[in-house]
């Protein structure tokens, strides 16, 4: 259910739930996601992205009761296929979350990543620890590990 917020959070909600049905997960996992995001977004009005997501978890072939309850939002999102909330969310443009902001980074964007874990960054998070893996510097350039044979003879 949708919290009781101020509008501001809900809108933040609803980006955050439509982040995750980006997440590599098994079809069952991805089909929660897809029913979170879907239900939380047809009670924000924003019904052309309801539609979205009610398509995408259709394509999953869920049980008939969870598909049922798709078609049922996804034709009443087709009657009205607009969006009333501007939300930071791009469905169309691949992208990686940020992980102080939790904000997307678009493709082609500048980004900030952690040389040991690989995670995002947007670019005012570069010099900061890693919250990731609490070991590197975001956007420190580094070689890596390097295995040399002479490292291991006595």
């Amino acid at each position: 259910a949708m919290p009781k917020n101020t509008l501001e959070e809900q809108k933040r909600t609803c980006e955050m739930a439509a982040y995750f049905t980006h997440c590599k997960l098994q079809p069952v996992h991805q089909i929660l996601t897809l029913r979170t995001a879907l239900n939380m977004f047809f009670k924000l009005k924003n019904f052309r992205t309801a539609a979205s997501f009610a398509r995408r978890l259709l394509e999953l072939g869920p049980r008939p009761e969870v598909a049922q309850q798709a078609r049922k939002i996804l034709q009443a999102c087709e009657k009205t296929p607009t969006d009333e909330h501007q939300l930071l969310y791009d469905e169309h443009n691949p992208f990686n979350i940020c992980g102080i902001s939790y904000k997307p980074i678009y493709r082609g964007k500048p980004e900030a990543k952690c040389p040991l874990c690989s995670s995002s960054f947007m670019p005012e998070h570069k010099g900061k620890l890693c919250p990731i893996c609490g070991v590197a510097e975001i956007g420190k350039d580094v070689l890596g590990l390097r295995i040399c044979p002479l490292q291991f003879q006595r």
